[in-house]
């Protein structure tokens, strides 16, 4: 259970160093972006509502990284560590990569596209009990690893004329959670509603 984080956590390591190594030394630190959000989680397949209740609150925090310089059309990777509550069901620990495309449209504004995929830990949010003895025994449960997989859209507006340009972001995030349950629900639709703020690194240096 634990091998998987690892290799995860090595694989992440790399990214940070990749957008300066593809760029030859030419790339600004100013292309690369820390970022957190809020969202709200439910288990449904994008097509239903685009705001679902009961709210399933949870919170992402995570880094991104340009490969390219042009601002109109922007190549980027994402690697995010995300935390989600959903009542009666389960707790979740994500951690994911993205590869994306961000489209320039108008004084800052720009929509874009991620897909991408990593590792879940899921943990039970309800006490799970064992029949030993004829006696019920509550049984301690730390979680089970499990692979997410899915997709984003996304809308944002970076501030303009500024040394230290804050992105505000609004994402609609779809993964399938999986093996949930094998032999009931072995693909789980989640779909979030994410909104955040993304400075740039050189905001945090002199």
């Amino acid at each position: 259970m634990k091998r998987p984080i690892f290799y995860l956590l090595i694989l992440f390591a790399s990214f940070w160093d990749l957008p300066g190594s593809f760029a030859q030394g030419q790339t600004s630190s100013r292309t690369r972006y820390a970022m957190v959000s809020v969202f709200n989680a439910a288990t449904q397949l994008p097509i239903g509502q685009f705001f679902s209740s009961p709210v399933h609150f949870g919170a992402t925090a995570g880094a991104e990284f340009r490969y390219n310089r042009q601002a109109s059309n922007q190549w980027f990777q994402t690697a995010k560590l995300g935390y989600s509550y959903h009542q009666y069901v389960q707790n979740t620990i994500q951690l994911y990569s993205e590869v994306g495309y961000r489209r320039a449209i108008w004084k800052g504004t720009a929509a874009e596209l991620r897909i991408g995929a990593g590792y879940l830990h899921a943990i039970p949010a309800t006490e799970i009990f064992t029949l030993k003895d004829g006696q019920y025994r509550q049984k301690t449960n730390l979680g089970r690893p499990q692979v997410m997989a899915g997709t984003a859209l996304g809308i944002s507006y970076t501030q303009q004329n500024t040394a230290h340009p804050m992105r505000f972001f609004l994402d609609y995030q779809f993964y399938l959670q999986m093996p949930f349950v094998k032999s009931y629900v072995p693909l789980l639709p989640n779909t979030l509603l994410h909104f955040g703020v993304g400075v740039p690194f050189t905001m945090f240096t002199k």
